[in-house]
């Protein structure tokens, strides 16, 4: 039995969640540091959605 394990860190939230946290990462920054900060906790895989940085929704780019 593989007992590998890979721990996946939606760092972003889904597309509603910009208004729901006050630390969701919405700049290019902010995201690259929260990817950052969950690999080094473990992360394997970190699934995002870009953000509008003005609005905070997600980036039609």
């Amino acid at each position: 039995m593989n007992r590998n394990v890979i721990l996946t860190c939606a760092i972003t939230g889904a597309g509603d969640t910009a208004d729901k946290h006050p630390d969701l990462p919405i700049t290019p920054k902010q995201i690259a540091d929260s990817a950052i900060e969950a690999s080094r906790a473990g992360a394997s895989i970190v699934h995002l959605h870009v953000r509008d940085p003005e609005t905070g929704g997600v980036s039609n780019w």
